[in-house]
């Protein structure tokens, strides 16, 4: 008896490692989140999982230009960016991503790609006070931003990867092709409404406490600033010399500078805006674009779904601007435009806004 019960934890033990192999073996091959390899040509991905796939798509896809942010980017379309730049751009948009999370993803990307032209980057205003260690989320699959074999456990013999590199193989069965699009990847410009009734819907102003004097920066944010921008900005512009940097302030809605204003947050946001602009400015490889000077783009709510997401409509426009140098701030023109946005801002009728 003790010899058959033996044989059968031998048995049950080399089955379960068997199938441990294949099942890992087959996540490792068919790899739904690029971890290991670039997409296959017989297998169909979806491109909808940022902070599982934007890792891959930077160490193993073939590209010379990156486009990156915040959602404010997740409606770009890199093919809009190919035809206007000359380039083969991907896109890694990092929903509600630290200025350190969109960082390290690019740290990656020249890590292994050190030949790339063009960088695409959009600095979400709301973040500029923000500590340079910050990470918006805790839940981040960091075992596959790294090239630590040992810990890929969690992906090669995980249940949910199993059924989706199924789900993918069975896709290019079915549909008999691979329709990946970055254009579409995690692409809500056509899911979304837009328009002042849909804007005025997430925001009202009268529930925000007016605060009578704006506020200034201290010294602890400007060296908290300061750090935030060499970790997280320049220090990745100073390394490679060869790349050209196109950074761009998120454009926000009347609607953000409204809430600003009534906070007491306005003219320090402006004053910070000016602050980061300065310190970019060092480096001869970087081009800075502001559209706070295009009244009527900002005013118009048409392009927004809140007061702060635009939609892909205003990103075509952002790139063209930027391959045409529009809107572009310059060592020369910096103050004036930091003097222009805040005499607009700060004396603007934000109550006209919400007149009956």
């Amino acid at each position: 008896m003790k010899d058959k019960n033996t044989k059968w934890i031998v048995a049950f033990l080399i089955s379960f490692v068997l199938i441990l192999a294949i099942s890992g073996g087959f996540n490792a091959f068919i790899d739904p989140y690029f971890h290991y390899h670039a997409p296959l040509d017989f297998v169909k991905y979806e491109l909808k999982e940022e902070r599982y796939q934007n890792n891959g798509i930077v160490k193993h896809f073939e590209y010379d230009a990156i486009l990156t942010g915040s959602s404010m980017t997740q409606c770009f379309r890199p093919s809009e960016m190919d035809a206007l730049f000359g380039v083969n751009s991907v896109k890694v948009p990092f929903s509600g991503g630290s200025y350190k999370e969109v960082n390290d993803n690019l740290e990656v990307a020249f890590a292994y790609n050190p030949d790339i032209k063009i960088v695409v980057r959009c600095l979400d205003v709301n973040a500029l006070f923000s500590d340079k260690d910050v990470m918006n989320y805790d839940n981040c699959p960091t075992y596959l931003y790294d090239d630590n074999i040992l810990n890929d456990a969690g992906y090669l013999f995980n249940k949910d990867i199993l059924v989706k590199s199924v789900q993918n193989l069975h896709g290019y069965l079915v549909e008999g092709n691979n329709n990946m699009s970055m254009d579409d990847y995690v692409n809500w410009h056509y899911y979304s409404e837009y328009g002042k009734a849909v804007v005025d819907q997430t925001y009202d102003p009268y529930s925000v406490e007016i605060v009578e004097e704006q506020k200034g920066i201290t010294e602890e944010e400007y060296a908290a600033m300061e750090a935030n921008i060499e970790q997280n900005i320049t220090s990745l512009i100073a390394e490679n010399p060869d790349t050209e940097f196109y950074i761009y302030f998120s454009p926000y809605s009347i609607y953000y500078m409204d809430f600003w204003h009534r906070t007491g947050e306005l003219e320090r946001y402006l004053l910070a805006e000016k602050f980061y602009i300065e310190k970019m400015l060092e480096y001869d490889n970087i081009r800075i674009f502001s559209f706070y000077e295009d009244y009527e783009t900002i005013c118009n709510l048409d392009y927004y779904k809140d007061i702060a997401h635009h939609n892909g409509d205003l990103h075509t426009k952002i790139l063209q601007w930027m391959s045409e140098g529009k809107y572009e701030i310059t060592a020369e023109n910096y103050e004036e435009h930091y003097q222009t946005i805040h005499d607009y801002y700060m004396n603007f009728d934000y109550d006209a806004l919400f007149a009956e």
